[in-house]
C-alpha cells in the first residue's frame, strides 16, 4: 500500500472493502454476454469511495453472470420449445371482418339487404327476424372457418396465392385442440366486437336523435356503413394480434388457450380500468391544486422508482434496459435483468424478447432476482435513496 499501512490497520470498514473486492467471484470465466468479474481491476491505493464502488460492481456483475448461468444450465439440460404454430393473420382478420358485419346486418333486426342478396345467390328465403342473430353467426361463422381453414390447410386456391402465408409446418390444424380452441375464441370475439359496436352504434342514434331531431334515412345508413366499416379495419387486426399471442403463450407454457386468453383479457380490463382511475386522480388533484402550485409528476404511471439516484455511481447491472432506472422489483427473462412491471408489460404486448431478436417468450418465465434485489435495497438504504410510487 502507498500509504505505508497494511489491510490490518486500516479501517474496519475500508479493510472490508479491500478484501471483499480483491476476492474472486466463483466461477470467474466469460459467459456467453462476454461479461467476466475479472474485468473490475482495483487500485491498491484507491480512496475508500473508488473502492466501495468496485467492490459494488464486482457484486452487481457476479449476481448478473449468476443469472446468466442458471438460463444457460436451464436450456441445456431442459428441453427445447418445438416449433411454434402460427394463424394465418390475413385469412384470420378478413374472418373477423366479416363476422362484425354479419352481426351489424342481423342484429338488432334483419337488413332488407340480406333475404335479397339470399334469393339472388341462393334462390331461397332468408326470415325477415331471427330469435338468436348472434348466435346464428356464431354457429354460421364456425362451420365457415372450419372449411376455410382446411383449404388453407391443404394449400387450395385462392390461399395457396396469397401472401404472406404461414409455412406448412407452422399452420394450425384446425382439428387440433388448440386449433379448436383458436376457432371458437375467434368466433366468440367476433361475435362480441359486432355486438359491442351495434350498441355504439344505437347509443349514437339515441343521442344524436334526442340532440338535433330525426334526420333522413339515408343520413343513418351511411353513418352505420361508416361506423362497422372503420370498426372492422381498427379493430379486427387487434382481435387477431391478441389471439395469436395468446396462442404462442399457449404453446410455450403447454398450457390450454381458453385460460390463457381469458386471463389476457381480463388483465387488459383490469390494466384499463387502473389506468383511467389513475387519470381521473390526476385530475382532481389538478383541478383542486391552486394555480402556483405544481402537481408533481413521476417518471411512470405503472413503474417505481428510485429518487436521488446519481447515475453515474451505480453500475449498469444495476440499471433496467427498458426503463434506464435502477431496478426496483428486478426479474430474470432469459438470463437478462428487467424491471418488473415493464419486463411484465412489454412481453404481455409483444409476446417478444425485450433485448434478444426473434425470441419469442412469455410473462410466466419472469424469474424474481431477489439477491438483486437486496443489494439494490441495501445502496438505497446506505445512500438514502427514497421509494417513489405514484
Amino acid at each position: 500500500d502507498s500509504t505505508g499501512q497494511s489491510d490490518a490497520v486500516l479501517p474496519d470498514r475500508r479493510a472490508e472493502c479491500i478484501r471483499a473486492a480483491r476476492t474472486d467471484v466463483p466461477g470467474g470465466e466469460r459467459g456467453t454476454m462476454g461479461l467476466c468479474a475479472d474485468d473490475v481491476s482495483l487500485p491498491k491505493a484507491a480512496p475508500l469511495m473508488a473502492i466501495e464502488q468496485a467492490h459494488i460492481q464486482r457484486e452487481a456483475l457476479g449476481l448478473a453472470l449468476r443469472h446468466r448461468r442458471a438460463f444457460e444450465d436451464s436450456v441445456r439440460w431442459g428441453k427445447r420449445p418445438k416449433a411454434l404454430k402460427v394463424p394465418f393473420e390475413i385469412l384470420e382478420t378478413a374472418y373477423h371482418a366479416a363476422s362484425q358485419i354479419m352481426v351489424a346486418l342481423l342484429v338488432p333486426k334483419v337488413h332488407p339487404w340480406v333475404p335479397k342478396l339470399s334469393r339472388w345467390l341462393l334462390r331461397r328465403e332468408y326470415p325477415s327476424v331471427l330469435t338468436s342473430p348472434s348466435l346464428a353467426v356464431f354457429v354460421s361463422g364456425l362451420y365457415a372457418k372450419f372449411a376455410l381453414d382446411a383449404a388453407n390447410l391443404f394449400g387450395l386456391p385462392p390461399f395457396r396465392w396469397v401472401e404472406p402465408r404461414p409455412a406448412w409446418t407452422e399452420v394450425l390444424h384446425p382439428l387440433s385442440a388448440r386449433g379448436v380452441e383458436f376457432n371458437l375464441l375467434g368466433s366468440i370475439a367476433g361475435v362480441c366486437v359486432g355486438r359491442a359496436v351495434v350498441a355504439t352504434r344505437q347509443g349514437m342514434r339515441s343521442f344524436l336523435e334526442g340532440a338535433v331531431g330525426d334526420l333522413p334515412g339515408i343520413v343513418w345508413g351511411i353513418g352505420g356503413i361508416g361506423l362497422h366499416l372503420t370498426a372492422s379495419v381498427l379493430l379486427s387486426p387487434m382481435v387477431v394480434d391478441e389471439l395469436a399471442l395468446s396462442l404462442r403463450e399457449a404453446q410455450l407454457r403447454g398450457r390450454l388457450l381458453v385460460p390463457l386468453a381469458a386471463k389476457r383479457f381480463f388483465g387488459h380490463v383490469a390494466t384499463t380500468g387502473l389506468g383511467f382511475g389513475a387519470l381521473l386522480l390526476r385530475g382532481l388533484r389538478w383541478c383542486g391544486a391552486r394555480k402556483d402550485e405544481v402537481v408533481p409528476t413521476s417518471p411512470s404511471l405503472e413503474i417505481p422508482w428510485w429518487d436521488g439516484v446519481e447515475d453515474e455511481t451505480v453500475p449498469k447491472e444495476l440499471i433496467c434496459p427498458i426503463t434506464g432506472s435502477v431496478f426496483v422489483r428486478p426479474v430474470a427473462l432469459h438470463g437478462m435483468l428487467f424491471e418488473e412491471a415493464a419486463a411484465r408489460r412489454w412481453v404481455e404486448g409483444t409476446g417478444r424478447h425485450p433485448v434478444l431478436q426473434n425470441v419469442w417468450c412469455h410473462s410466466g418465465e419472469l424469474v424474481r432476482a431477489s439477491d438483486v434485489e437486496a443489494l439494490v435495497r441495501r445502496l438505497a438504504s446506505e445512500r438514502h435513496w427514497v421509494l417513489r410510487h405514484v
